[in-house]
């Protein structure tokens, strides 16, 4: 009898402790006010719900600057940028630069650029402590690396014109097996 008990009660403990790790954890992803930026934030915020079961909730902003301040202070974890974008910020289109710049003067983490032809680039951009939080979070957004093509998005543009932001995205996300 001592022993049910004592099992009953490690139990409960183990499956509390279970559902405490999950209970509370959020990502903001900033994003502009454009369709396509929309599209792409879309993407990783069902991606990483359907995949850590993390809750995810966009922000949108009318600027850069909005964003990078956003980020800067701990409101937005996660932004996707393209080189024009972040060269706004660091004044050169080199990755290196721009990556060490945005490191040590807004406290952001470049990942491994989702698309890159010559000094074209897209890239997720990530605060330190969400790094800390989610380091698992880099493998996850990299399964994106060469499928976000301009073209691609494009066409997923005039799939939401007649689908939907929400169907368009999981189509495309059933489409490359992601979920």
């Amino acid at each position: 009898m001592f022993r049910r008990v004592l099992i009953a009660f490690l139990m409960i403990i183990l499956l509390q402790g279970i559902s405490d790790a999950c209970v509370g954890k959020t990502i903001y992803i900033g994003h502009l006010d454009t369709r396509e930026d929309e599209i792409i934030s879309n993407i990783l915020s069902r991606l990483i719900t359907e995949r850590t079961g993390t809750s995810v909730k966009l922000k949108k902003f009318n600027d850069t600057g909005a964003i990078i301040d956003a980020a800067s202070s701990g409101e937005v974890d996660l932004v996707v940028f393209d080189s024009r974008k972040v060269s706004s910020f660091s004044k050169t289109v080199d990755f290196d630069k721009s990556k060490n710049d945005f490191n040590t003067r807004y406290n952001l983490v470049f990942l491994k650029p989702l698309i890159e032809q010559k000094d074209d680039y897209l890239v997720s951009i990530i605060r330190k402590d969400t790094l800390k939080k989610f380091p698992a979070l880099p493998r996850l957004i990299e399964k994106f690396n060469g499928l976000l093509l301009p073209s691609i998005i494009s066409d997923l543009v005039k799939d939401v014109e007649k689908k939907g932001v929400k169907d368009t995205v999981r189509d495309f996300l059933k489409s490359k097996s992601l979920i």
